[in-house]
């Protein structure tokens, strides 16, 4: 089943062996506080471990002229949500390996004049994700909330353990949902291979 953020919540605290469960985030009980407060870290740390594809999002980048650039010709604004850019591509090209980029803060720079990102996002309805990321999720949250719920190191050791298993299972099964991989090329290399164009003593076809 599918689990909102209170579900994976109380699924961390019952990992904990607590039953202090919550109702909402901001109920007035100490484990809905430390769970508000390692939520949204949580959150962020599993999501930006993987290119999950329950977490993916596309979006057009605007330009932003007020910011210096380094390195590259244009600078974008990354969305709010952006945890992490996956990849990019140009509104006339589509994807190519030989586009590059760099994120810096929280802005995109890159030759491209037009840009279209595929990045991980935070989830408006954390009912969006994959059950499996939303307990690795969890299992990063019970890790938090050990300490402070059951003060037991023999748990929270255990706990650890099984965090790293369930984030494992998680990118392990989402790799082989429908996932087109791609691997950043260079021009030495694809001349090399004689793929990709052309190299200096030909075309790829002589």
């Amino acid at each position: 089943m599918r689990m909102d953020d209170v579900q994976i919540c109380n699924h961390a605290i019952a990992l904990c062996g607590s039953t202090d469960f919550i109702q909402s985030l901001t109920d007035n009980k100490v484990s809905a506080r430390r769970c508000n407060q390692f939520f949204l870290p949580s959150v962020e740390r599993i999501l930006a471990e993987h290119d999950w594809s329950s977490a993916t999002a596309l979006a057009t980048l605007a330009q932003n002229t007020s910011g210096p650039i380094a390195e590259y010709q244009f600078n974008y604004t990354l969305p709010f949500d952006c945890v992490k850019v996956v990849q990019i591509f140009s509104d006339d090209s589509g994807y190519s390996p030989y586009n590059r980029w760099k994120v810096r803060g929280r802005n995109l720079q890159t030759n491209l004049d037009t840009v279209i990102i595929e990045y991980v996002q935070f989830p408006e309805d954390y009912r969006d994700l994959d059950v499996l990321l939303a307990t690795a999720i969890a299992y990063e949250i019970a890790t938090m909330l050990a300490p402070t719920l059951i003060k037991n190191p023999e748990i929270f050791a255990i706990l650890n353990g099984a965090k790293e298993k369930a984030c494992a299972k998680a990118r392990a099964m989402d790799t082989l949902q429908d996932k087109e991989l791609y691997t950043e090329n260079d021009v030495w290399e694809d001349q090399r291979l004689r793929v990709g164009g052309t190299s200096s003593g030909g075309s790829a076809s002589d």
